[in-house]
């Protein structure tokens, strides 16, 4: 996709009058979307925007080029689908958010820089995520974890070719987010690992501080998943609440 290089050459006010991006742009962009990829252009952080990497009810996570030629993720977050109830009630429980105001908009930008932030405290934990790079509003920009604009598969969808060392990993990584970064990713299973080959979370929107009243229930939740996902799998597990221990720090390795 060439958009990004012509608004580089054009006014931005210009870009709506031009027949052939205008088509692009009412497909995937609104406005302020569009004056947040400007932004981003103009800050050096992306130089070449490309295709849809990936789909979901809210948000496309794109791929792009920084100014090195590495490739990059955009995730970008749509104003008008977003579950605005759903992700305020959840945000407002963040200690973090408290006193957010009830606006779609700005539950919108406060999401996406909650999630910057998640991303921020997974890398000084020392988990395995993307790092994150920059945002605008309702865009999130990450490293690209694949090669060559390709991303590397879910777990969901090719299973780990040594199932033990993955679980090690993945409760390794579980425990470092919970005791070093004081979160709970919330919302972690197959679906939001990606194996390189070894794992690496992804999706930090729904993770929360372990100081929020309802981490501890998140938590067990995250187990469950996990736990139920590696049961496929002919390797001995510990049982949910010894596992919850040991990301905790209160027991031995499983």
């Amino acid at each position: 996709m060439e958009l990004l290089r012509k608004l580089e050459k054009r006014k931005l006010e210009r870009l709506e009058k031009d027949a052939e991006l205008r088509k692009v742009v009412e497909r995937v962009f609104d406005h302020s979307t569009l004056l947040s990829l400007y932004d981003l252009l103009k800050r050096q952080v992306i130089v070449e925007f490309h295709g849809v990497v990936s789909a979901g009810k809210e948000a496309n996570i794109f791929s792009a080029l920084d100014p090195s030629g590495q490739y990059l993720a955009v995730k970008i977050y749509r104003i008008a689908t977003a579950d605005f109830k759903r992700k305020f009630e959840y945000i407002s429980a963040d200690p973090r958010f408290h006193g957010l105001r009830r606006d779609r908009r700005a539950v919108v930008y406060a999401w996406v820089t909650r999630e910057f932030k998640n991303l921020q405290r997974a890398q000084e934990a020392g988990v395995s995520a993307p790092k994150p790079v920059a945002f605008s509003k309702n865009i999130l920009v990450m490293e690209f974890v694949g090669e060559e604009g390709i991303p590397y598969p879910r777990m969901v969808d090719q299973p780990p070719e040594d199932p033990r060392t993955t679980f090690e990993l993945v409760v390794e990584n579980m425990g470092k987010l919970y005791r070093k970064g004081e979160l709970v990713h919330s919302d972690l299973s197959e679906y939001n690992i990606l194996l390189t080959p070894a794992p690496v979370f992804i999706d930090f929107s729904m993770a929360t501080d372990i100081a929020n009243p309802a981490a501890e229930g998140l938590l067990k939740r995250d187990v469950e998943k996990i736990l139920n996902y590696f049961s496929r799998f002919k390797i001995d597990l510990p049982s949910g609440e010894r596992l919850l221990s040991k990301i905790r720090g209160h027991a031995d390795p499983c």
